[in-house]
């Protein structure tokens, strides 16, 4: 499958000798949110691996937010001079284009990308570093984590052991903060993300990856923190673009509208934990059937409704049925 009509970045202007050391690029879009900035780059610089690059993708509109963010990396780069920083602007509209921007920015051949809201675990760059140099066929690797639920006490351990044939219609790969390519693999089969997509923009890469059959890997061990709270995109801003679903379920059928389907059930479920709901559950339900053409689903009526009676109790089973589904849909994958 061609994807020609895709909107895409401008062509990478470099060339990397792959014979050298490798260089590692840690690239973190950033926008709406530079106090949260600061908490994602103090977990890159406690990092034990050093040789590698950090370009921080300025995104916001706002000057005030975009002097926030010049002020914060200078200060990173007074304090932390053995890492060599980047600061760069992009006038994308979404975080899609900022990631592609971050590339053409870069030069390391080993690519990881880091939301601003999310945290690096200890050693998170030299384990995954390990993994893809021990492989140079390796284009996509992405690791377990932990997932923090804003205002709750709940840290829960996030791991899909990958599988071609179960991934490729249902991907299970947490966040784009859990992710690592090989940049030289991605510049041979001209992939980058899809800078039409305003969501959902990592799945796209991720089929895409899986349908050239390009190698991937999964590594259990949590490397990586994905906060979620009131101030991630998926809380705090309505759905009311629905043409990355368009795109999405065109490009990948049925399978896709699935997937997207219950994403946005999922996003006023989390809303009613992140107590920032804010419309009545009937207009709610309207919106869906008006939107996807579906009715909801009973797990989204059962959720809803015990996130609306205690969101703790709702997190509480919520995590005790993850930890279930995790543990079977991994041990279907090792035996497939």
């Amino acid at each position: 499958m061609l994807y020609s009509h895709l909107l895409k970045p401008e062509r990478y202007p470099y060339s990397m000798d792959v014979t050298q050391p490798a260089i590692l690029s840690v690239i973190i879009p950033t926008k709406n949110r530079p106090y949260l900035l600061v908490r994602a780059l103090q977990s890159v610089v406690k990092q034990t691996y050093r040789h590698f690059e950090v370009c921080v993708v300025d995104n916001n509109t706002d000057e005030q937010n975009s002097l926030q963010v010049k002020q914060t990396v200078a200060e990173f780069e007074l304090q932390y001079a053995d890492i060599n920083w980047i600061y760069i602007h992009s006038n994308k509209k979404f975080a899609s284009g900022a990631r592609n921007d971050g590339m053409a920015a870069t030069i390391g051949n080993l690519i990881f990308f880091l939301d601003d809201d999310d945290e690096l675990l200890a050693d998170s760059l030299s384990i995954r570093v390990d993994e893809m140099l021990a492989d140079p066929e390796l284009a996509l690797l992405y690791c377990a984590g932990y997932s923090k639920i804003y205002p709750y006490p709940f840290k829960m351990y996030r791991y899909y052991h990958y599988n071609k044939k179960l991934h490729t219609e249902k991907l299970m790969m947490m966040s784009c903060s859990s992710i690592a390519i090989n940049r030289s693999i991605f510049k041979e089969n001209d992939l980058y993300f899809d800078e039409a997509q305003s969501r959902m923009d990592d799945y796209d890469l991720c089929r895409r990856v899986i349908e050239l059959d390009l190698k991937v890997k999964s590594i259990p061990g949590p490397l990586v923190m994905i906060n979620l709270h009131p101030d991630t995109r998926i809380s705090s801003h309505k759905l009311v673009d629905y043409t990355f679903k368009d795109v999405l379920i065109e490009r990948w059928g049925e399978s896709a509208a699935d997937t997207v389907y219950h994403y946005a059930e999922g996003v006023y479920i989390w809303r009613l934990c992140f107590g920032t709901a804010d419309q009545p559950y009937k207009e709610i339900i309207a919106g869906l059937r008006r939107d996807f053409n579906r009715e909801p689903t009973p797990s989204f009526k059962f959720k809803y409704a015990l996130a609306y009676f205690s969101p703790k109790l709702f997190l509480a089973l919520y995590h005790i049925g993850v930890a279930i589904s995790q543990t079977r849909k991994n041990r279907l994958a090792r035996k497939l």
